[in-house]
């Protein structure tokens, strides 16, 4: 798998909504109504990850749940990334 060149990235951006780019990675924060359903979408995200066999960093904090997605092997981003965010985005946040 490939680095995703700057123009490949910037295609892909708008699908990646409420992530922010930050260098190298894109960076989505959630906040829950408890901690508990903060672990519930972790759980929910974790299953996703195994399924792709891709792994972003997963930093939990009480009620808030931050993913930073970047393809390590690599140093940057891939289509593996913008498929994990995509599959990421349609889960129930609302809950």
């Amino acid at each position: 798998m490939s680095k995703l060149s700057e123009a490949e990235i910037l295609e892909r951006l708008p699908l990646a909504k409420g992530w922010e780019r930050h260098g190298d990675m894109l960076v989505r924060t959630w906040n829950f109504s408890s901690f508990r359903r903060a672990m519930e979408f972790v759980n929910e995200v974790a299953v996703l990850i195994e399924k792709l066999e891709h792994h972003p960093d997963l930093i939990v904090s009480f009620r808030t749940v931050r993913i930073e997605m970047s393809t390590h092997d690599v140093g940057g981003l891939t289509t593996l990334d913008f498929d994990l965010i995509g599959e990421i985005n349609a889960l129930r946040t609302d809950r």
